[in-house]
């Protein structure tokens, strides 16, 4: 993208707001404002240049990646109290970061450039770590309170169909053959869901008791399981995995069990019922850690739900009929952050979703 609209230029130039604009591939920076040159320690003669060449602290840290994703997928990635070392100087100083990485789309829906915009937030996040480091036990154990109370109170409605199933065919001997098959169809699916919610149930439990067991996990085979898992719990979903390089990862191997297993779980049950359906897996190995991106074709997630998807109970408003507790995306989250990792999901509603995993180094 030619960048030529001198007046929208020096609106965004006098603006105090951090603002950068990437109009290749290779993350040429077309502009900057004087607010995000602030924030990088830089001056102008970065324009024109290349992010990767201009900041490799950037690339090293995984920012590189992320915005090349975004051009690619097209899907607005966004991010809060991001930690990031700034080079002034010689100098590396640790800073925290809102931003947003928005792809701006031509006519044929191809990206043209990416729209970054940030603010710094170290102040307040140094005023809170103190606090949250000392409350983020007590708070971990009242959340996974509430979610175990979700799930025991989901149990209510498959036992009630099956209450209900019972009685109907203790008092109906002679119905008709069909009837009864529809009958044990959906208790057979109730049975289902209850088992599921033990599990989850289960989980929720040694994830609040259990010290971390970090262990090496050749990841491929984790990976291999619970594809094999998923495709028991669905064989009618027919959907095409790709795997690229799965870097193994030294972490807790229950945790990433379950991350994978209800991540991996979403994708096959949220796909598309039209034309190919994928999940694309692949992973690499950054300075702070291994990150796994989980990228899929399926119904999405509307734009402004995001948020709220990772909140206990809560679905997104397209997943139509589609059974689910809403209780997935909340583990995965407390289990990332249990293991010091993160989780980023961008989506967009019939498109597909893609979501990065970050998995830190251990000491």
């Amino acid at each position: 993208m030619k960048i030529t609209d001198s007046f929208l230029l020096s609106i965004l130039e006098q603006s105090p707001s951090a603002v950068a604009i990437y109009d290749s591939a290779d993350l040429n920076i077309a502009f900057v404002s004087q607010g995000m040159l602030d924030i990088w320690c830089a001056d102008r003669s970065i324009v024109g240049r290349t992010l990767c060449s201009c900041f490799p602290s950037f690339k090293e840290e995984g920012f590189s990646s992320i915005l090349k994703n975004a051009w690619k997928t097209g899907l607005v990635y966004q991010a809060e109290n991001t930690p990031a070392y700034i080079v002034s100087g010689g100098t590396r100083t640790l800073r925290y970061f809102n931003f947003e990485y928005r792809p701006l789309l031509d006519m044929a829906g191809n990206t043209c450039a990416i729209l970054h915009t940030a603010s710094d937030v170290t102040d307040r996040q140094l005023a809170y770590q103190n606090v949250e480091e000392q409350q983020e036990r007590l708070n971990l154990s009242r959340e996974l309170d509430m979610l175990t109370n979700t799930l025991a109170h989901d149990l209510k409605n498959p036992l009630a169909v099956l209450k209900i199933g019972n009685s109907f065919l203790s008092k109906n001997v002679d119905i008709p053959v069909k009837v009864s098959r529809n009958w044990f169809e959906t208790i057979a699916a109730s049975i289902q869901n209850i088992e599921s919610i033990i599990h989850q149930t289960l989980q929720l439990g040694k994830l609040r008791c259990a010290d971390k067991s970090m262990t090496h996990i050749a990841m491929d085979k984790k990976i291999g399981n619970c594809i094999d898992e998923i495709k028991l719990v669905y064989p009618d979903q027919q959907i095409e995995f790709r795997l690229g390089h799965l870097n193994e990862l030294y972490a807790d191997s229950g945790a990433v069990y379950e991350v994978f297993i209800n991540l991996i779980g979403n994708a096959v049950k949220y796909a598309k019922k039209s034309g190919l359906a994928f999940l694309h897996i692949y992973s690499e190995r950054i300075d702070k850690g291994v990150v796994y991106y989980l990228e899929d074709n399926g119904i999405g997630i509307p734009e402004d739900e995001l948020r709220k998807v990772f909140l206990a109970n809560e679905r997104a408003s397209n997943t139509g009929k589609v059974a689910g507790t809403g209780i997935g995306l909340t583990l995965v989250k407390h289990l990332m952050e249990r293991m010091g990792g993160t989780i980023h999901l961008s989506s967009k509603q019939n498109k597909g979703t893609a979501i990065r995993l970050f998995f830190p180094v251990s000491s």
